[in-house]
């Protein structure tokens, strides 16, 4: 598998994919000081960057990797592949990794910008709402490479937008937060104190209640991991036929 690995990292290195590392996390300092400036800058950073920007920039990581395979016929490795799902499971894992390495640079500039505008939500809670983040996130990408392999690129980055933005915000404070795409917003409240609007929770408001952190990320654990699964067993089916 380390093999495998190199490979996809090889093939990423020069694509468009592996710059939204830091581009996203960018893109959402500069759209936050534009739009607020230096007013609620790290709540609204945060709040812009996993209603909206953190969905698109995993979106295009996924269509834009599985876009460029297809069109290079998967760069010939499946004449000398024998368990060909190995190539899935490493593009699941390669984008797993540049989730983890976006969220952690999302962080690390909001931390900076953070010791001009000073921290209203306290260092650790950042912390530990980027790895949360990334955690909740996660098990899109088997999700939408699967997607990006049958609809096509711009049909799959659309679909996780209005899932992400349409369940998240409007989802994320009702009963039925346990919907997938409505649990990351819904672990923000309780992490962050931030409703998915963009406002401070409320004390004594429902979506301050802890108990909700430990089902929500385990759901999605469970998800990314069922889905890695499926999606490795039909790649190897389609490619037998």
């Amino acid at each position: 598998m380390t093999n495998f690995l190199k490979s996809e990292f090889l093939k990423q290195k020069h694509r468009f994919s592996l710059k939204l590392i830091w581009l996203g996390p960018v893109v959402t300092i500069a759209l936050v000081l534009f739009l607020m400036g230096g007013n609620f800058f790290v709540e609204g950073s945060f709040n812009w960057w996993y209603t909206a920007i953190l969905p698109g920039t995993l979106s295009m990581m996924a269509a834009f990797c599985d876009s460029s395979e297809k069109k290079h016929n998967r760069h010939g490795l499946f004449s000398v592949c024998v368990k060909k799902e190995k190539l899935w499971v490493a593009q699941l894992i390669l984008n797993t990794l540049l989730l983890l390495i976006t969220n952690l640079t999302f962080f690390l500039l909001v931390s900076l910008m953070g010791v001009l505008f000073g921290f209203p939500i306290a260092f650790f809670n950042m912390f530990i709402a980027s790895l949360v983040l990334f955690l909740t996130f996660a098990w899109q990408i088997p999700l939408f490479l699967f997607l990006s392999e049958k609809v096509g690129c711009f049909v799959s980055i659309m679909l996780c937008l209005f899932c992400n933005m349409g369940f998240g915000i409007f989802v994320s404070a009702t009963k039925l937060w346990l919907i997938p795409f409505a649990i990351p917003s819904r672990l923000m409240c309780v992490i962050l104190g931030i409703l998915p609007n963009g406002l401070p929770v409320p004390i004594g408001h429902p979506c301050s209640d802890p108990s909700v952190l430990f089902p929500g990320i385990l759901t999605t654990l469970v998800l990314y991991f069922a889905l890695s699964f499926l999606t490795a067993i039909w790649f190897r089916r389609r490619e037998v036929r």
